[in-house]
């Protein structure tokens, strides 16, 4: 974040249409202002000055206490303010379960109904190479496309960027699962090359990277630093998705920053549709001659990017869109499910609609979580975010309305409050730093006097929030929070030489998540009148609660299934596509990961002759490399025409092992693994220069116009 600036940026942000549901839906919109409880000189004093638009709306959503912090602004941090605040304009289904369709009778004419779902395990071999020459055939002839879908804020990740971070994996290789899926891509590319020798011209498989203004920098660089992982720079297309705020319990808004950052966050999977659309990726993907695209998230590390089988077994069915599902792991598996929603309509023919759809866990009855079929296995199957979709429906549908889902997630937020008097906490919970003693031997965090903060500029990154996401997902990894605990509180450091804060990550202790002198309080009228008479300085605690706090608004792709009779799942087997990285514990950790990729390679192994060393310890697993084979094809004697074969017949792998693939040298993932220091951000970019930690150089750093970025070195 630099200095003073005119006007702020607002590139990235969403139209005022598409966050209207801040005042529309009563279910999250706060009670209007009352002067009583809240204080009518308070409100008016507030408004005063404001655009007459911005004051309406903020009387109608109750989000003007968000104002409270004027008196501390310059006029030109102020209007900035005000700025972000106009661009924001705050303005029954039943289910039922998928029928499952034998495989057998795909041989035969058959019906498409909507939810339908096959199950590829019951596939004879003969049908399967069937559908994967039909796959490849398409591909070969360019008509496929990849989308993948990078845009997502990660919060339970403490906001990492997982597709992009090797470090969290900690593969023997150091590849990322972005690499790992752009290496498959490749293999995909030479397996038909393999099947046609004749075929003579390029091809040609696009990718398009869904970003979003949290990630986007991070995965171009991604893919910039590591030459587009062996991808023609001119088959990798980026487009942008939107971003819409996110709002506490409340129905208030969480501020990133003192001068206007909010805390925003990408719109589900669900924003792909219209993000094509806007961008030039989908009238790309038209001139190429591409008819259908594999849309897939890039927090799977077995995700099965382009998917010949999946794609012919589409084709062959002619299906609109296509979704692939596993069963599930347990009731409680935070995932969303593939259901039939069946909608009411008013017709002599029928008395419901059945339509193919998704219902998020969070959401789900619990009869519906807990149903089961006569095996005893989960009803309702999970849906792994890879979809099949042609082109022509994403043109046909991208304009219809879908539903946002209301999705609770804990998100860290600033505390602003001032140094009336001493806050009433909990003993021996609350941070030292929020003594009265302000004096630099207590090492209390300086106040900010009025009409002392500068302007500053809204990052088209969202700088702010990376940075706050990453000193929260540090202060996690040293205090243990539970549910009991209300929050975490540190210090932030506010500097009026130039628009910069430092949060002092290493005081963090156990606290509540406000003081009685908060300024977004339930007495906040007050403290601001007061605050004001005595010229009080104004504070900032950076506040990360145990639980959750605030919804995030997202839509699912599996929504626009809704549109279409011809709408299919595609069951596999979990423990071959289905290792997704979402949690720092539970089901779906970045250790749990890499195990079942190591027990799905080791099968590969075994089934070609080689023999596996037993495993001394859980990091020690084996990998295959995607440039090597796609799913266990080219490790035995029967050769690959035109590629690389590993003959593992008779062979012993000691772990660790990594078996690499054509122009691939083992590396050990120590030497892979950028460098970081500890103040640095999990997806590798060093944020320290705003809303991290106390760091040298801070002088430095404060009176500097731009981003100071740490190089290899460690130095500045």
């Amino acid at each position: 974040m630099g200095q003073a600036s005119a006007s702020w940026c607002t590139e990235g942000l969403p139209d005022n249409d598409t966050i209207a549901w801040a005042l529309s839906s009563p279910a999250i919109r706060p009670q209007r202002y009352s002067a009583v409880a809240n204080g009518l000189v308070d409100l008016e004093e507030l408004l005063a000055g404001c655009p007459r638009e911005l004051s309406e709306s903020l009387r109608e959503s109750g989000q003007a206490a968000l104002l409270r912090c004027k008196p501390w602004l310059t006029p030109g941090a102020l209007r900035g303010l005000q700025r972000s605040l106009q661009v924001w304009s705050l303005n029954g289904y039943g289910f039922s379960v998928p029928v499952t369709v034998p495989w057998a009778e795909l041989d035969l004419d058959h019906v498409i109904s909507a939810g339908q779902v096959f199950s590829s395990e019951e596939a004879q071999h003969d049908k399967v190479m069937h559908l994967r020459k039909v796959g490849l055939q398409a591909i070969r002839q360019n008509k496929v496309g990849v989308v993948l879908l990078a845009g997502g804020g990660n919060w339970r990740l403490g906001g990492t960027c997982v597709g992009c971070s090797s470090r969290l994996l900690n593969l023997k290789s150091g590849k990322s699962i972005i690499q790992i899926m752009c290496e498959r891509v490749r293999r995909v590319a030479m397996l038909c090359r393999t099947e046609d020798k004749r075929w003579q011209k390029r091809i040609a498989i696009p990718v398009l990277v869904m970003t979003s203004r949290l990630t986007h920098r991070t995965v171009f660089e991604h893919f910039e630093a590591n030459q587009y992982f062996g991808l023609h720079p001119g088959d990798v297309i980026f487009f942008d998705q939107p971003v819409l705020p996110v709002l506490d319990t409340q129905g208030k808004l969480l501020p990133q920053s003192l001068g206007g950052e909010f805390a925003q966050s990408p719109g589900g999977t669900g924003a792909v549709l219209r993000a094509l659309a806007t961008s030039s990726a989908l009238e790309q993907c038209r001139d190429r001659g591409v008819e259908c695209l594999h849309l897939l998230g890039t927090e799977n590390l077995l995700a099965r990017v382009c998917d010949p089988v999946f794609i012919g077994f589409c084709r062959h069915l002619d299906v609109d869109c296509a979704a692939k599902v596993a069963e599930r792991g347990d009731v409680g598996e935070d995932v969303e499910l593939f259901v039939v929603r069946q909608s009411p309509v008013s017709t002599q023919f029928a008395d419901v609609e059945d339509a193919a759809g998704g219902l998020e866990m969070s959401q789900a009855p619990k009869d519906i979580l807990n149903a089961r079929n006569r095996a005893g296995q989960l009803s309702y199957n999970s849906f792994i975010n890879s979809v099949f979709m042609t082109v022509s429906y994403i043109q046909e549908v991208v304009e219809r309305p879908v539903p946002h889902h209301k999705v609770p997630r804990v998100v860290p937020y600033l505390d602003f409050y001032v140094d009336q008097e001493e806050p009433e906490v909990v003993p021996d919970s609350s941070p030292p730093s929020l003594a009265t003693n302000s004096s630099p031997k207590s090492g209390k965090a300086s106040g900010l006097g009025m009409a002392s903060w500068p302007s500053e500029v809204v990052s088209v990154d969202l700088a702010c929030q990376r940075a706050l996401l990453a000193a929260a997902a540090e202060i996690r990894a040293h205090q243990k929070l539970g549910p009991e605990d209300g929050a975490c509180r540190c210090d932030v450091h506010l500097d009026a030489v130039g628009a910069a804060a430092v949060v002092r990550v290493k005081e963090a202790t156990k606290g509540p998540r406000q003081v009685p002198s908060s300024l977004g309080g339930p007495a906040g009228a007050e403290v601001l009148r007061s605050a004001m008479s005595e010229q009080s300085l104004l504070r900032c605690s950076l506040v990360v609660p145990s639980k959750a706090n605030a919804h995030v608004l997202e839509s699912s792709i599996l929504d626009y299934f809704a549109f279409t009779d011809r709408a299919v799942a595609f069951k596999v087997s979990r423990e071959v596509e289905w290792a997704p990285v979402r949690d720092i514990k539970g089901r779906h950790t970045a250790d749990a990961a890499r195990l079942t990729m190591h027990r799905l390679h080791c099968a590969w192994v075994r089934a070609a002759g080689g023999t596996i060393e037993e495993q001394a310890n859980e990091s020690d697993t084996l990998e295959v490399s995607p440039l090597l084979s796609y799913e266990g094809e080219g490790l035995g004697a029967r050769p690959v025409p035109g590629s690389k074969r590993v003959d593992l017949d008779g062979s012993v792998l000691k772990l660790p092992c990594h078996l690499t693939g054509p122009q691939e040298a083992p590396e050990e993932a120590a030497e892979k693994l950028d460098e970081t220091s500890g103040t640095q951000a999990a997806d590798g970019l060093d944020t320290s220069a705003f809303y991290l930690q106390e760091y040298p150089l801070r002088p430095a750093v404060s009176t500097s116009k731009a981003p100071m970025l740490k190089d290899p070195g460690g130095g500045w």
